[in-house]
């Protein structure tokens, strides 16, 4: 487990401050949805709520709702969320691929911060 100095934690503490009340929102939301990939009935749990941009590396829109997208988590028949996470296979091979990609791009244009565009060659994105 990486170890902060005291004030790393409190920075880290700053920055996930929205994180929270952002899954607590999620999860009441994902009690009325289906897998956005394959239409797997959602139980609402927090292994459901996956960021489209992960919220280590993008800090700036971490807590946007637009960076939410809706899977079969850990207790859940398609795993889709792990495949989502997964290897860039993985990813591509999701039926809705093509639509999370044009996803991302729009989304893209909200992040604030520097960022190595290697972490979007899983997205196809240059």
């Amino acid at each position: 487990m990486k170890k902060y100095s005291k004030k790393g934690l409190e920075k880290r503490k700053a920055e996930r401050e929205c994180l929270p009340e952002f899954f607590q929102k999620h999860i009441e939301i994902a009690k009325t949805k289906c897998c956005e990939n394959c239409g797997e009935k959602l139980k609402g749990e927090v292994s459901e709520i996956a960021h489209r941009l992960p919220k280590s590396f993008f800090k700036s829109i971490q807590c946007d709702d637009d960076n939410v997208v809706y899977l079969g988590g850990r207790f859940s028949n398609c795993q889709c969320h792990s495949k989502y996470d997964g290897t860039n296979e993985q990813l591509q091979s999701l039926s809705f691929f093509a639509e999370e990609k044009i996803k991302i791009e729009k989304l893209l244009e909200k992040v604030t911060e520097k960022y190595n565009w290697k972490i979007l060659e899983r997205w196809q994105i240059n």
